[in-house]
């Protein structure tokens, strides 16, 4: 394969290669009073240390020995993100045993498919998944985790058993979300995510007994790469559920967060939704401290200094309302905020970061074990993933596509020789089947998926992403999907900030069904409002407002990128649907299926 250009990450020095095992029982002998996990538990924060944690992790995996688990036999986990989900996971890798991750949001076809791929014999779950379950599988309740004994299998046995594991072994089967087909399971090794945890850790450390919570799903690479980091510094990880982010964050003010950007999106129009309904004084001080802050990220990202005047604006800016927003956010000593998953706002980065909240972006997969990319901070660049992470090398090929060495990549995939041959060049790089392109300091910029770049039929490509990007913008508008592959011109699906859409609705008189608007609580612990009567997206005046922001994002783009007709949804994308991934992702063949008829509509002649 022809390469366009390479580049490596900086040196990382790496004593020895060892397992997830040696790293954790390293730390519990080292940090043994630091406490490891933090949960709510009857309305309050409780505590385990780290040697608690190992006494929990042991008898369990003795239990799973006393089963008869062998090496490299198959556990499957799946459950939501809780403090026992991580015990069973050291508890199986320490009995030497492969950890199969199974979202909990999925069906049970889905669930089965996993179960029947891997060939996972035994099963953590919580009661109510319990029943999603085959019955050829032996199922154990996370709730009753404590309640499992090592029976006869001695302490020499297990220690043993934990130190046969090599390095290169597999720790773990991880199934791609699927967003563009069949999930195949990624086989991560122990180096790999030990690995990966050294070379992130290198950039973002964490130091013993330091916070940060845990929420995002464990079934997923990202939190799960970031809770070893932390085991890796002994951090203490506080677990909690998405709707008790907000509640944890101003308890226990951490110093790191991982998000996707759906999150900060929703802090951000949450923000804005209290402003709105502020007097017209809070209103203007609000907007000119927001410009302020965006002004001084795009300084501290392009290194530059702020100046006497702009220094000045962002201290009392910074008095008057960026610290009143960090202290609501919990965020006074946060040291960095690492978004990925899926592309955020250019000028939300630049705004979070100038009010004192570093915001810095990732990129990696599932097959890389997390990060293979991340913007240092202090010199972020917002529309970049960062440069390759320390022991990373990454090549851009002849047709655009990302190519990535390192320790951090895969094994292979579960049982599926073809598929893995197809994600390796014959010189080792893994094909990501993403596009981008290198910036001149070596800033990796994500230009999008190659399935999911549109070819028109007139044979112009388009990407999806900075139209959608641009959309994105106006607060009113919570999604938007891009489409146009083999069509004549470029349409959108938009979904609109229903809370933001009924406030004007109120103010201008609109009539609506009011009965089939439906709430839920979102990500940031807020009642969300999730879909609305259609009738209110179909009203003249509601068409005109959305018009007028399809125009105006219309005039930043070529003439064949223009979005020629659009349609309002009156439903958010959920993962229950289906339509979005655990981690916020589009899966974007299942909105086109979905909204199929909507789309014919609009390329009717």
């Amino acid at each position: 394969m022809r390469i366009k250009k390479i580049v490596k990450g900086r040196e990382l020095e790496v004593e020895r290669r060892e397992t997830l095992n040696e790293m954790f029982w390293s730390t519990v002998a080292a940090h043994s009073d630091i406490p490891a996990i933090g949960y709510w538990g009857n309305g309050e924060l409780k505590y385990i240390s780290y040697r608690e944690f190992g006494e929990k992790v042991k008898e369990l995996a003795k239990f799973l020995i006393s089963l008869g688990l062998k090496k490299s036999d198959r556990v499957a986990i799946y459950a939501d993100t809780r403090y026992e989900w991580e015990i069973a996971d050291f508890a199986v890798l320490t009995a030497g045993g492969i950890v199969v991750t199974v979202h909990s949001v999925l069906n049970r076809q889905q669930v089965e498919y996993i179960l029947n791929d891997s060939e996972s014999r035994i099963v953590f779950t919580e009661k109510k998944y319990a029943d999603n379950l085959p019955e050829d599988v032996d199922v154990f309740l996370l709730e009753e985790i404590n309640q499992f004994s090592g029976g006869d299998v001695t302490d020499e046995e297990y220690e043993e058993r934990w130190r046969s594991v090599e390095p290169e072994d597999v720790a773990s089967i991880v199934y791609t979300s699927g967003t563009t087909g069949e999930p195949k399971g990624a086989m991560l090794t122990h180096w790999n995510w030990r690995f990966n945890a050294l070379s992130v850790m290198s950039i973002t450390p964490f130091y013993p007994g330091e916070p940060y919570i845990c929420y995002l799903p464990l079934s997923h690479v990202y939190q799960r790469l970031v809770f070893f980091a932390g085991i890796s510094r002994a951090a203490t990880a506080v677990f909690c559920t998405p709707q008790q982010f907000l509640e944890t964050s101003r308890t226990i003010k951490p110093v790191g967060l991982v998000v996707v950007p759906r999150i900060l999106e929703r802090v951000n129009a949450g923000i804005v939704e209290r402003v709105e309904k502020s007097s017209s004084f809070a209103k203007k001080l609000f907007y000119w401290s927001r410009n302020v802050a965006v002004e001084c990220g795009k300084r501290m990202s392009r290194g530059e200094n702020y100046g006497f005047w702009l220094s000045f604006k962002r201290f009392l800016a910074d008095k008057l309302v960026y610290s009143k927003i960090r202290g609501n956010l919990g965020l006074q000593r946060i040291r960095f905020v690492c978004s990925a998953a899926a592309e955020l706002q250019k000028e939300l980065a630049y705004m979070f970061n100038g009010m004192g909240i570093p915001v810095i972006e990732g990129y990696g997969l599932t097959e890389t074990a997390a990060p293979s990319n991340l913007n240092p901070v202090g010199r972020f660049k917002p529309g970049t993933v960062g440069p390759p992470i320390p022991g990373v090398e990454e090549a851009i090929a002849e047709d655009g596509e990302i190519l990535i060495r390192g320790d951090n990549v895969m094994k292979g995939y579960w049982r599926k020789d073809a598929e893995t041959r197809e994600a390796f060049t014959e010189d080792g790089w893994l094909r990501t089947g993403d596009l981008g392109e290198f910036d001149e300091d070596g800033y990796l910029i994500f230009l999008g998926r190659k399935k999911h770049i549109i070819v028109l039929d007139t044979g112009k490509n388009v990407s999806p992403i900075p139209i959608e990007e641009e959309l994105l913008k106006n607060s009113l508008v919570s999604e938007a999907v891009i489409i146009g592959d083999g069509k004549p011109y470029i349409t959108a699906l938009i979904v609109p900030n229903f809370k933001m859409l009924i406030s004007i609705a109120e103010e201008r008189s609109i009539d609506y069904d009011r009965t089939k608007t439906k709430t839920a609580r979102g990500i940031s612990g807020e009642e969300e409002v999730v879909a609305v009567d259609d009738k209110l997206l179909e009203n003249p005046e509601i068409l005109k407002i959305y018009t007028k922001i399809v125009e105006d994002v219309n005039g930043k783009f070529a003439i064949h990128e223009r979005i020629k007709k659009f349609r309002l949804l009156p439903e958010a994308f959920t993962i229950e649907k289906g339509e979005i991934t655990p981690t916020m992702k589009k899966r974007i063949h299942v909105i086109l299926k979905r909204y199929e008829k909507l789309i014919e509509e609009m390329y009717r002649r």
